[in-house]
Order: C-alpha cells, then sequence, then structure tokens
C-alpha cells in the first residue's frame, strides 16, 4: 500500500506540475520526490505522469482518476485531525479557498483578518479563479469551499449576498440625463464586454426580450474598459460591487433597472461533511456578509 507521504508527494507534484517545484515545497530534494512517484507507480502498475524532456509535466488520465480518490483520502486524515482537535478544544488545520476578483478586493482581507482572530491555528490558503475554475477546483477535492455565482446546482452553497447591476457611461452619454437605465435602453449601444463575464446575465436577457445590442469590444481586465470608457467607445454592464476600489467618477454610474441580479454565495462539495475549520469559516463569513447586498436589491 501506499504511504500518506507518496500521496501527498503526489498531489504537490500534481499542483506544481513539476517534481522541482514540489521537492522546494515540500522541503525535499528532487530524487527524492522522482522516487516517491515511481515507487507509487510501481504499487499501482500504471503511469501516473508523464515527464516529457523539455515540456510541461503531464497528469495521466488515470492519474486524474486516482488522483481524485487520494485528495479524498488525504482530505479524511486532515478532517480526523481537526475532529481531535476539536475534542481537545481546539480548531486546527488549513482551509483551502478559491475566490473571485471582486470578492478578492471587496471582502477577503476582512474575511481573513476576522478568522484569523478568532482562530490563529487555522491556515488560510487562496486561489483566485473564474467560476468554471472553481467549480472545477471544488469536484476536484483540490479545494475545500469557494466563493462562487447562484445558482450552482453543482455543489452545496449558502446564499451571502445580492448584487445588482449598474451601468458605466462614457461624460456626455445621453444616459446620463437619466436617473436609471432600462434594458430598452441599451437598444444598439455598443457594449464593452469583460473578460470576466459579468455582463452575461444581462445581455442573455437582452437577447431573449430581442434588444439589438452590439457586443463591440471585449477586454481582459477592468482597467482597459475603464480606459475604453473614458474615450466614449462604449457602455459596460457590471455589478456594484465591482465598482469598490475603481478609479472612476460615481457620475457615470447609473442602476440598471432589472429584476435580476448578481448572487455571490459558498460553494462547497458537501455542507454536511465540512471540518470543523470549514464550519467556522462558514459561520464567520456568513456572519460578516449581513447587509452587505447592494442598494435597491
Amino acid at each position: 500500500m501506499p504511504t500518506i507521504t507518496q500521496l501527498e508527494i503526489f498531489v504537490k507534484v500534481v499542483e506544481e506540475r513539476s517534481f522541482t517545484k514540489a521537492a522546494q515545497a515540500l522541503h525535499m530534494s528532487q530524487p527524492a520526490v522522482s522516487h516517491a512517484i515511481s515507487m507509487l507507480e510501481e504499487e499501482y502498475g500504471v503511469s501516473l505522469l508523464v515527464r516529457e524532456r523539455g515540456r510541461e509535466l503531464f497528469i495521466t488520465d488515470i492519474g486524474k482518476r486516482l488522483l481524485y480518490h487520494v485528495r479524498i483520502i488525504l482530505n479524511s486524515l486532515e478532517k480526523m485531525e481537526q475532529e481531535v482537535s476539536l475534542e481537545k478544544g481546539l480548531i486546527t488545520g488549513t482551509i483551502r479557498i478559491a475566490t473571485f476578483p471582486n470578492v478578492t478586493a471587496h471582502f477577503l482581507p476582512k474575511i481573513i483578518r476576522t478568522f484569523q482572530q478568532k482562530k490563529p491555528n487555522v491556515s488560510l490558503t487562496f486561489k483566485e479563479g473564474s467560476q468554471e475554475e472553481i467549480i472545477e477546483w471544488l469536484t476536484s477535492r483540490e479545494i475545500d469551499i469557494g466563493f462562487v455565482e447562484l445558482p450552482c446546482t453543482d455543489l452545496d452553497t449558502i446564499p451571502l449576498v445580492k448584487d445588482r447591476y449598474v451601468v458605466m457611461l462614457p461624460n456626455g452619454h445621453p444616459l446620463m440625463a437619466k436617473e436609471h437605465v432600462h434594458l430598452t435602453d441599451l437598444e444598439n449601444e455598443s457594449l464593452i464586454v469583460s473578460n470576466a463575464g459579468y455582463e452575461a446575465t444581462i445581455t442573455n436577457q437582452l437577447k431573449k426580450q430581442k434588444i439589438p445590442i452590439t457586443e463591440k469590444y471585449k477586454t481582459v481586465n477592468l482597467n482597459t474598459s475603464l480606459g475604453m470608457i473614458k474615450e466614449g467607445l462604449g457602455v459596460l454592464i457590471l455589478p456594484e460591487l465591482s465598482l469598490e476600489n475603481l478609479s472612476f467618477s460615481k457620475e457615470n454610474v447609473r442602476p440598471l433597472e432589472t429584476n435580476h441580479y448578481r448572487h455571490i454565495g459558498l460553494g462547497l462539495p458537501s455542507i454536511k461533511a465540512a471540518s470543523p475549520a470549514v464550519q467556522l469559516f462558514i459561520e464567520i463569513t456568513e456572519g460578516l456578509f449581513q447587509g452587505q447586498s447592494s442598494k435597491g436589491s
């Protein structure tokens, strides 16, 4: 049977996509890491990783299937240790969390500070990605819990905040004269489409109502979008919480009158099976999010 150390090394090599980087992260020698993987492959009689000279390290199909079970085993051992600590009056361990940019900037610092003040013995690690990436990390057990947009039927979820949509307008735009923007007001407008996909919910509604629009420009980040708006190249639809920390005049922003909101929540494979540390993270995060919904929601 493989050892726990071999399983931990396997996961780390996959995450780092490198024997050398995995060795550094684990404070081991590179030959020791390679030997552990070789022993694991010999134990099962299959190739778990493909090592091609001068190219990235790849995990095989059987390696991917085994990785899922290995993570469950290691997560179960972590949960066992947390349960024992809890019996002794302590909560310890590590929580692996995934977020997307708005949460990272707007909520995460306060969550980290509050959690660490209450439970300094618990380590928090973070990954930032898209909705699709976060769901994949959760279902593959690469992370323990993540912030997601709801609904998210693949996971157990905890609703946190409802975020209304707004429209960001260039100076002198005719819609600046309106207090609120309606979907029909966006007919034939040139839309700046962000890589984050904030506007997908609204553009889908526009298409369903057969309101003609032009998705004219696609941008990689919000700063690029802001520059394009300042040049009068189009309008941008985004959730209100995304405005936090942006250097843009609020005078150029109008609420979008619609029944559709972005709902942010926590997602995880199973609330019931979550570790004590994750359960506490949920409790603290829910408390911090109370009263955080966008105005007008």
